[in-house]
C-alpha cells in the first residue's frame, strides 16, 4: 500500500533561516484548535521551482513527510507542489 500525506491550507508566513551560509525556507500555516487556541505548522520547503512561486494567503497542497525528535513533529517537502 502507498500513501502520501498532503498539508493543505492557506500560507500564513514564510520564514527564510540563514545557518552556516545555507538558506532554508519555511512556509507556516496557523492552525485553529478546538480550544480556541492557535497553532503554527511549519513545512521546510526542498523544491527550489516551489521555493520561488511562494507568498503569503496562497492556497497550496504540499506532499510532506513527518518525521520526529524531542517528541516535537518536524514536516519536510517531498515532491513538488501539487497543482
Amino acid at each position: 500500500m502507498n500513501s502520501k500525506l498532503i498539508i493543505m491550507g492557506s500560507i500564513y508566513a514564510i520564514a527564510i533561516k540563514e545557518f552556516k551560509e545555507e538558506k532554508t525556507v519555511y512556509v507556516q500555516f496557523l492552525n485553529k484548535t478546538d480550544n480556541g487556541g492557535v497553532e503554527i505548522q511549519q513545512v521546510k520547503m526542498t523544491e527550489k521551482n516551489d521555493i520561488a512561486i511562494l507568498k503569503e494567503g496562497l492556497n497550496v497542497k504540499i506532499p510532506i513527510k513527518i518525521s520526529s525528535f524531542n517528541n516535537k513533529l518536524y514536516y519536510t517537502q517531498i515532491e513538488s507542489i501539487v497543482k
